[in-house]
């Protein structure tokens, strides 16, 4: 059974709070304040959606001693909690602790005590603690919302202890409640902020945020989110003018975030970096400041620092696993295959049916297969799982979990690596094409797909991605310095291929030169077309059927117009009886 007992340190402090009968907005006039004897729990709740909480505190004090249902109680915790004073935030603590044990099915109680635990989740460095109060924060209120669908705090919390969980899609159903309940400035910008972290260009939000700046222009969060919006729609100048309407006392760790997006935008690295730095100091809980930063050195080229990044965020969230997952497609993309392994590991070991996590393990092997000429331990395992998992019926429930989008790429990447291990290139190249194109636009994923791509042995394929980040400002540079990577791994194949046709008089002396042009590009056609050569005039069962390998890689990796294409075609079908007959 949960205990209402909950120890706090410092608050961070919230900006609204109500109970079910509280959904009057209006505030109390002044000239009542100084007589707190005068006010009904009515007048209080409305102070205390006020934000108004030393009045409120009063108000509550006043009616404690006349309360028989245990809503004063619950009113006077929150309200000295509010306030951040680490003196009254023990107050609200022993007080919460005596009204549990008067009040104990007091639903307003139940959703004080959840409130508390997702503040006290805000101030605990350890990430188990931090997890174990959101826990019992999220099991509190969903027990008074059984009670009592219409109490505002609870379901207000419940919104925030999903975004705090990273589970912004079932923030909004108790958010979107909130509204219903109250549709003041802050419940407005809570609903918005969980469709932005959703889906960044959420039409809804904007309309929001709108609504809750014209009830308080001057409301910090409000004011941030709506410059995270101008900055996607690359009004980079209005973002900045409105996050510097916040002033510098109210500045919240997204607010530090928000400001390195828009100076990342606005070319200024070095200026991101130092905001998102002041972001994971304001809050070290915020992955998204780390993934950001992440992103950052990957597009500067710099994969080993990003992944440091995400490793340092892993110390202080490991069981943030929308994170390792991001580790984990990072380190694949750069062939970092044991720590991409690793992480698909960790995150399988708590969500076995995690679909994302087995498709990016099949491709690990689907590499390791490549490297090393045969699967890992496992992998028959893990094809069993991974066909079971992803069947219409999971994708539609993985969908919902991780997006369309993400899981179709995932799927996508995982057959183009199972094409690449049968030596089926063109119809990799077309996976990798079609994720490449997706994201033509996109810096950061252009960048570590042509990594993926070049490690890969693709180099076609880096090359598009190339190319497209070529046309993008601030990635040129590290696009130019790609392209040109692949000219020398083009002309270092085209030498030891020039050297192995000086040299088939000497056959073995011939291959070693073609297999070195292979090592430089994996996806050569004259290199295959040397070896195909060389096997087929060996005319050895054995080497006969190394001659038909090399002749099926040929056609897979020359270009259409390639005059030798005819001449390996026919012979392989003449190699193809003979093996027939032998056989």
């Amino acid at each position: 059974m949960l205990k209402y007992k909950i120890i706090f340190f410092i608050l961070m402090c919230l900006n609204t709070l109500n109970f079910a009968r509280a959904n009057d907005t209006d505030t109390i006039p002044p000239e009542t304040i100084s007589k707190p004897t005068d006010l009904t729990i009515e007048d209080a709740d409305r102070l205390l959606l006020a934000n108004r909480f030393l009045p409120a505190e009063n108000a509550y004090r006043a009616l404690l001693k006349n309360d028989d249902t245990g809503d004063c109680y619950a009113g006077l915790a929150v309200a000295l909690a509010k306030q951040g004073i680490p003196s009254k935030i023990i107050e609200a603590e022993k007080l919460l602790y005596k009204a549990k044990n008067k009040f104990a099915d007091n639903p307003n109680i139940i959703s004080a005590g959840g409130y508390v635990a997702y503040i006290h989740s805000k101030n605990v460095a350890s990430p188990a603690k931090r997890d174990l109060y959101l826990q019992a924060s999220e099991n509190l209120c969903k027990r008074a919302i059984k009670d009592n669908p219409d109490i505002l705090i609870a379901q207000q919390t419940l919104g925030l202890d999903k975004l705090a969980s990273d589970e912004a899609n079932e923030a909004i159903e108790p958010l979107t409640k909130a509204v219903q309940l109250s549709d003041n400035e802050v419940n407005l910008t809570l609903l918005a902020q969980a469709l932005l972290t959703v889906n960044p260009n959420d039409p809804q939000a904007e309309t929001l945020l709108n609504q809750a700046l014209k009830q308080n222009k001057n409301y910090a969060l409000a004011h941030t989110l709506h410059a995270q919006i101008l900055a996607s729609q690359g009004k980079s100048e209005d973002a900045f003018m409105e996050l510097h309407e916040v002033p510098e006392k109210s500045r919240s760790s997204s607010w530090y975030q928000v400001e390195g997006d828009i100076y990342k935008t606005q070319g200024d690295g070095p200026a991101a970096l130092t905001s998102w730095q002041e972001a994971i100091k304001t809050d070290p809980h915020n992955s998204d400041a780390y993934k950001h930063q992440a992103k950052f050195y990957a597009t500067r080229g710099d994969g080993e620092l990003a992944m440091s990044q995400m490793h340092n965020a892993l110390e202080i969230l490991p069981n943030d696993m929308n994170l390792r997952k991001d580790l984990a497609e990072l380190a694949l993309r750069q062939d970092k295959l044991d720590v991409a392994e690793q992480e698909y590991k960790t995150i399988l070991a708590t969500d076995p049916d995690n679909a994302n996590a087995l498709l990016g393990m099949s491709r690990v092997y689907y590499r390791k297969a490549r490297r090393d000429g045969q699967y890992p331990p496992g992998w028959q395992d893990l094809m069993n799982k991974l066909e079971s998992v992803v069947t219409e019926k999971n994708v539609s429930a993985q969908i919902i979990k991780s997006g369309a989008n993400n899981l179709k790429e995932s799927i996508k990447l995982s057959e183009a690596e199972k094409a690449l291990t049968q030596n089926k290139f063109n119809e990799s190249r077309k996976l990798f094409s079609d994720v490449i194109d997706s994201h033509k636009q996109d810096p950061y994923e252009l960048l570590t797909l042509a990594d993926q791509a070049f490690n890969d042995g693709d180099l076609r394929s880096a090359q598009r991605a190339f190319n497209y980040a070529l046309k993008i400002p601030e990635i040129t540079s590290q696009a130019e310095q790609g392209i040109n990577k692949i000219k020398l791994q083009k002309q270092e194949a085209k030498r030891q291929t020039d050297l192995g046709d000086a040299t088939t008089s000497l056959p073995m002396v011939a291959i070693d030169h073609y297999k070195q042009a292979l090592i430089a590009d994996p996806q050569y056609p004259r290199a295959y077309y040397g070896l195909y050569s060389v096997y087929a005039r060996a005319k050895k069962p054995p080497k006969t059927q190394d001659a038909i390998n090399y002749a099926i890689c040929f056609l897979e990796t020359a270009d259409n117009d390639d005059p030798l294409k005819d001449e390996v075609a026919s012979n392989l079908k003449k190699l193809n009886k003979q093996i027939g007959k032998k056989n």
